[in-house]
């Protein structure tokens, strides 16, 4: 006990803060990385190089999962329609023959790391403004 000034009883701060740190705060950035996989997957569309669209729909073919907790650990899985982005995209030039649009060129495998490594920080953000507008 304090016998001169003032006392802060923190109690109730300590607990709102704990319950922010350990259920708000991931639960909310669950969602904004299931924004930010959303915004990578539109970027790939997007912005060149392109996510390759010769034939069939493999933009339209995109899908981003919930986001899953393991522990302190989360993810989200996200990404284009494996078997069409394998079979076209990702074999050597000309083993299978389709046509290339004129619209897109070819970005070749690992373009959606690519876009991952080139608008790393705009992902970030995503993530935190998704926390800082569901934690009000």
């Amino acid at each position: 006990m304090i016998e001169s000034g003032f006392y802060i009883d923190m109690k109730d701060f300590d607990k709102k803060f704990n319950n922010l740190m350990k259920n708000v705060i991931p639960e909310h950035g669950d969602k904004g990385a299931f924004n930010a996989m959303n915004r990578l997957l539109e970027d790939a569309i997007t912005k060149p190089p392109q996510a390759p669209k010769d034939i069939g729909d493999l933009w339209g073919s995109r899908i981003v999962k919930k986001a899953k907790r393991e522990g302190k650990e989360s993810f989200t899985e996200g990404g284009f329609n494996i078997k069409y982005a394998r079979r076209h995209h990702e074999v050597e030039p000309g083993t299978f023959k389709y046509t290339i649009s004129a619209k897109c060129k070819q970005p070749g495998p690992k373009f959606l790391e690519s876009k991952m490594a080139q608008f790393k920080e705009k992902y970030g953000e995503i993530i935190a403004e998704t926390i800082r507008k569901m934690s009000k």
